[in-house]
Parts: structure tokens; C-alpha cells; sequence
């Protein structure tokens, strides 16, 4: 019978102290995933004290005239558009990372895209963008080039916002069809010259004192950024053209009020950062553009109607966007392995 020989001197200290530093990385690793589930759920009560803030104090009784036979499919089907909007809005953000930064894998990019876009509602307007530059870092992407992708899309947003706001001009300052070619030429020469969406965003970053974004390594992808925001708005607005043929506006006359006065009314409630989702300014601009095909009290009780339609398929679609997600990520161990597209 033979014994085993004695451990070389030093050996169970070599092994006890691997186990020390498997131990302290599982407890690094457990405090790291402890601080995310915290500050998500910190986030997601900011968020839910944003959306209360831009409900309250709202006389829910102006909405009664809208509500009568047919008009429950209708506001549905309104819901569902502004979805749709709200998903071109997603594409366009993609595809200006993509341009700016680097391409992202699909479902990275519509988590740090709805995280960034929830933060809309948190007041301040800078914890959506910090989100996403942490969310960025995990797939590749500087801080300086997160930033830059929302600096360039943001540009993006407030053009073609504008662009598409200039369909209410002929109803607020003049009968005269020739403003309808303004939005039209705007957007053409963005389309064209994509380039000159960098050289506004760097005009920016000069002014608030900050570095200018990165050149744009796909310029086609800016284009179509440009496109898909478009759509989003024009989309977006429809669900205000429901609302205000539902309370008894002409059809052909409101529309180009209601797409028009909806993405101008966002574009500057979104400049206003002191307002969760531009609660209160965005109302302010849309009851005068609405009030000229509706009475006044109408118009007042659309735009209420669309602030809480909008919510609803704004925070319906970002939850379903991220709980898929969630989903694909949770499944994702248990099937083989693949590479995953980017946009």
C-alpha cells in the first residue's frame, strides 16, 4: 500500500486563492447585476411618475363627445398607426447608429433605442441618453459616439418634425396651397444632401460647448434615417386626424392641420426640457391649430384625447418592444448559437 506524496509547498495556497478570486469575481458580478436591477427599477418609477405628471389635473369630462357608435374601432385603429409611427421612429434611430456609430445587433439596438426613448417622460431629458451611452459600451460604441448618434438624430428629428409642421401653415397664416411645397423641397434637399444634417449637428455641439459628432460612415443610411423619420410623423399625426373627424371636423381640411399642428406641437414641447413628454406645451400649440376646423371646446378635448391615446400606444409598444427582447434574450442559451443580425 503505497501513499499518496505530499502536496508541493504552496500548492493548497495557489488553489485556495484561485477560489478567492472566483469567489470575488461571482460577488463583483452578483453587486453589478444588483446595481442594474436597482437603477431599473428606479428608472422604470421615474418613468411611471413622468407619465402620472403628464396626466393629472386634466378635466377627463372634455372627452365625453368623443366616445359614440363606431368610434372605440376607430381609436384602435388610430393606436395602431401611431405603433406604426413609433416603430419608423425606431428604424430611423437604428439606421443614424449605424451611420454615425457602428451597426448594433438588432435586439441591443431596440432595447438601447426604447430605454433612451422612455426617458422622454423622466424630467431633464439626460438619463435616457446616459442609459444608452452604458448600453452602448456594452456593444462597442465610445460615449463620444452615442452622443453623437443622438445629437445627429435629434437633428434629424427636429428637421423633418419641422418639415412636416409646415402642413398647418396655409390654415394659420395664409389660404395659399404654394406653402404645401415648402416641407416637400425641405425634406428633397435633406434626402440629397445628407451631409448637411452633419454640419448642423457639429453647429450644435459648438454651441453647447461640446465635440463635434463623428463624420457619417454611411451615408445611405443617413438618407434613409431621414425617410423613416418622415413617415413617423406623418404617421403619428394620424391618429390626431381620427380624433378631430371623430368630433366632427371635415375630413380633407383637418388633416394637413392635425399632421402638421401634431409633429409641430412635439417638436417644440420636445425642446422644452423642463416638461416631461412636453405636457402642457404640446397642448398649448395644438388647440389654436385645431381650433380653425373645430370649435373651441372640441379642440381642446383632441388634444387631450391625444395626449392620452399617444401615451397609451407609445408605453404599449415600448413595453412589448422590450419584453420581446427580454424574451429572445432569456431563451437565448437554450438554442444553438448564431450570429445575430445588425442593422
Amino acid at each position: 500500500m503505497t501513499m499518496d506524496p505530499a502536496p508541493a509547498p504552496g500548492t493548497r495556497v495557489a488553489v485556495r486563492t484561485r477560489e478567492d478570486r472566483r469567489a470575488g469575481r461571482a460577488g463583483r458580478r452578483m453587486s453589478r447585476t444588483a446595481w442594474r436591477r436597482l437603477l431599473t427599477v428606479a428608472f422604470s418609477l421615474a418613468v411611471v411618475a413622468g407619465v402620472v405628471l403628464a396626466l393629472r389635473d386634466q378635466d377627463w369630462s372634455a372627452l365625453a363627445g368623443l366616445f359614440h357608435g363606431g368610434s372605440a374601432v376607430a381609436l384602435l385603429g388610430a393606436a395602431v398607426v401611431s405603433a406604426a409611427g413609433l416603430l419608423c421612429g425606431t428604424r430611423s434611430w437604428l439606421l443614424t447608429l449605424s451611420a454615425v456609430a457602428l451597426p448594433v445587433p438588432g435586439a441591443a439596438g431596440v432595447r438601447m433605442f426604447f430605454v433612451g426613448f422612455l426617458g422622454k417622460f423622466v424630467p431633464g431629458r439626460v438619463w435616457g441618453l446616459i442609459a444608452q451611452m452604458r448600453m452602448g459600451e456594452q456593444v462597442g460604441a465610445t460615449k463620444s459616439q452615442m452622443a453623437g448618434t443622438y445629437l445627429v438624430n435629434l437633428v434629424i428629428v427636429l428637421l423633418t418634425g419641422g418639415a412636416v409642421g409646415l402642413l398647418v401653415a396655409p390654415t394659420l397664416l395664409a389660404d395659399d396651397a404654394g406653402w404645401l411645397l415648402l416641407p416637400l423641397a425641405l425634406l428633397l434637399v435633406l434626402v440629397a444632401r445628407p451631409d448637411l444634417i452633419h454640419v448642423l449637428a457639429g453647429l450644435a455641439a459648438r454651441l453647447a460647448r461640446r465635440q463635434p459628432p463623428p463624420s457619417p460612415g454611411r451615408p445611405d443610411n443617413l438618407r434613409l434615417a431621414i425617410v423613416f423619420q418622415t413617415l413617423a410623423w406623418v404617421l403619428s399625426g394620424v391618429h390626431l386626424w381620427v380624433i378631430a373627424v371623430l368630433l366632427g371636423a371635415d375630413p380633407a381640411a383637418s388633416f394637413p392641420v392635425a399632421v402638421g399642428g401634431f409633429a409641430l406641437a412635439v417638436v417644440v414641447g420636445s425642446v422644452a426640457v423642463f416638461a416631461p413628454d412636453g405636457v402642457g406645451v404640446r397642448e398649448l400649440l395644438l388647440v389654436p391649430a385645431l381650433a380653425t376646423v373645430l370649435p373651441l371646446p372640441a379642440a381642446v378635448a383632441a388634444a387631450l384625447a391625444s395626449r392620452v391615446l399617444t401615451l397609451v400606444a407609445e408605453l404599449a409598444t415600448s413595453g412589448a418592444a422590450l419584453g420581446a427582447v427580454a424574451l429572445r434574450d432569456r431563451s437565448a442559451p437554450a438554442t444553438p448559437l448564431r450570429k445575430e443580425s445588425t442593422v
